[in-house]
C-alpha cells in the first residue's frame, strides 16, 4: 500500500516505492529500497525531491504527528473471516499414523538439512541466494502435514543445539504452512508462507557469532546489531528472484508486535500483513520451546500460556486462534498432571473438546514412580488436567516421551 509523503517527512526504515520527479534528476536510479540511512535520505532532499512514495506494508509507516494532519491512506486489511476451518490443501496425501509420518518426517529433516546448511552456507560466502533450492523442502512439508497435521510439527520441536538455526527455519516453515491452511490462504500463497519460514531469520547469517550466540545479556550495543538482522535479512533476499514479497515481507516484519513494542519499525497491528503476523507467532512459539543460548526450553503447553496473555498486545488474535486450533491448546508431546495425581503426555487431539486431548498416563506423582502406560480419552474420563509439567522436571526427555506415544495410531 503507498502513501504519499513530502521528502521532509522521510524516516529511516521506510521502504520508498517511487520519488517525485523524473529519474534524471536524482541520484537513486533504482527508485524502490530501503532507507537504511540517514545520507540518504540528505541525498534526496539535496536533489530537489519534493514527494516520496512509501510502501507502509515493506517498511515503516509515519508515526502520528504533534499536530493534526491528514489520515493516512488506509493499510488494506484482510476482510472479516469466518470461525477458522480445516483446509484440505490441493493435492493432499492419504491419512497415516502418528507412528508412521515420524518416521517419513525424520527422513525428511535428514535430507532438508543439507539443502538449507547449503543455502547458509552461501550467504555466509556471499554468494546469491538460490531459493528454487527450497522449494522443493517446502512442498515435501506440506505433504507430511496433509498426511499428518502433528507428526512434523512435534519432531522439528526437538532439536539439539547444534542444529538450532537448520531446525529453526524448519520448524518455522512447518507451523507457517499449517496455520497459512488453518486460515484458508490460497495454496500458492500457503506454499509462499513455508518458504518466508525457511529464509525468515537468513539476516542473522551477518551477525557475528559472538552477538548471535551470545549465552548472557547482549550490551546495548550487541543488541543494536541484533535487531539489525531483518532489515540485513531483507537486502539478501531483495536480491533473489522470489515469486512474491511474501518472503521479503516476512523476513524484515517478524519481529514487529500488533502494539507497536516490535522492531526494527515500530509497526502496528494494521501496518502488518496477515503473513507478518503468522510469522511473528510461529516465530516466538518455536523459539521459546527451543533450548537455545540464552534460553532454558519451555513446554508447548508453557510457552502456549505465556503467547495467550499477550494476544493484542504483542500477537494478534485472530491469528493466535488459528494458531491454537492447528497444534492444539496442548501440543503433541505437552505433559500434564491430572486429578488422580498422575503424569501424562498429550499424543492426540480432540478438535471438538480441546482442553480433553488424547493422552498417555505414563507416572505417578504421589508414588513417585513410573507406571504401565495407559492410553486415556479424557473426553470419555472423569480425569481432568489440573496443571502443566516439564518433562525434564521427572527426569524425562522429550525423545523419550515420544518413543512412548509413537505406538498409539494416533492419526
Amino acid at each position: 500500500m503507498l502513501r504519499r509523503i513530502g521528502s521532509e517527512q522521510l524516516q529511516v526504515g521506510m521502504f520508498v516505492a517511487r520519488l517525485g520527479g523524473p529519474w534524471i534528476s536524482h541520484p537513486f536510479w533504482r527508485a524502490k529500497f530501503l532507507v537504511s540511512h540517514e545520507d540518504q535520505i540528505r541525498q534526496i532532499q539535496s536533489a530537489g525531491v519534493r514527494e516520496v512514495w512509501i510502501d507502509i506494508l515493506k517498511g515503516r509507516n509515519l508515526p502520528p504527528a504533534g499536530v493534526p494532519e491528514a489520515p493516512p491512506a488506509p493499510v488494506a486489511e484482510p476482510a472479516p473471516q469466518p470461525e477458522p476451518q480445516p483446509h484440505e490443501p490441493a493435492g493432499s496425501q492419504p491419512v497415516a499414523s502418528l507412528e508412521a509420518e515420524l518416521g517419513r518426517a525424520r527422513e525428511l529433516l535428514q535430507s532438508g538439512k543439507a539443502v538449507v546448511g547449503s543455502m547458509f552456507a552461501d550467504i555466509r560466502m556471499g554468494r546469491a541466494l538460490e531459493v528454487e533450492r527450497a522449494l522443493p523442502l517446502v512442498d515435501a512439508a506440506s505433504r507430511s502435514l496433509s498426511r499428518h497435521g502433528q507428526a512434523l510439527l512435534a519432531l522439528a520441536r526437538l532439536k539439539a543445539r547444534d542444529d538450532y538455526n537448520y531446525l529453526h527455519a524448519f520448524a518455522v516453515c512447518a507451523l507457517m504452512i499449517a496455520v497459512g491452511r488453518t486460515l484458508g490462504l490460497p495454496d500458492d500463497e500457503v506454499r509462499e508462507l513455508g518458504l518466508a519460514g525457511l529464509v525468515h531469520d537468513i539476516g542473522k547469517l551477518t551477525l557475528p557469532g559472538s552477538v548471535q550466540h551470545k549465552a548472557t545479556a547482549r550490551t546495548p550495543e550487541e543488541e543494536e546489531s541484533y535487531r539489525r538482522h531483518p532489515s540485513a535479512g531483507y537486502r539478501i533476499l531483495n536480491e533473489a528472484r522470489l515469486v512474491s514479497n511474501i518472503p521479503l515481507d516476512v523476513c524484515v516484519h517478524h519481529h514487529e508486535r500488533v502494539d507497536g513494542r516490535g522492531y526494527p519499525f515500530g509497526l502496528v497491528g494494521r501496518e502488518l500483513s496477515i503473513h507478518a503476523r503468522i510469522a511473528a507467532i510461529c516465530d516466538a512459539y518455536d523459539s521459546l520451546t527451543s533450548a537455545r543460548p540464552g534460553h532454558q526450553q519451555w513446554s508447548p503447553a508453557r510457552a502456549m500460556e505465556y503467547m495467550a496473555v499477550r494476544v493484542d498486545t504483542l500477537f494478534d488474535r485472530r491469528v493466535f486462534k488459528a494458531f491454537t486450533g492447528t497444534v492444539g491448546i496442548y501440543p503433541l508431546g505437552t505433559v500434564l498432571r491430572l486429578r488422580s495425581n498422575r503424569l501424562a503426555v498429550v499424543c492426540g487431539q480432540n478438535d471438538a473438546d480441546p482442553l480433553r486431548p488424547l493422552v498417555m498416563v505414563f507416572f505417578s506423582v504421589s508414588q513417585s514412580k513410573p507406571l504401565p502406560t495407559e492410553l486415556v480419552d479424557l473426553r470419555h474420563s472423569e480425569e481432568t488436567v489440573v496443571a502443566f509439567e516439564n518433562a525434564a522436571d521427572w527426569g524425562y526427555t522429550d525423545e523419550q516421551l515420544m518413543a512412548m506415544y509413537t505406538n498409539t495410531n494416533a492419526s
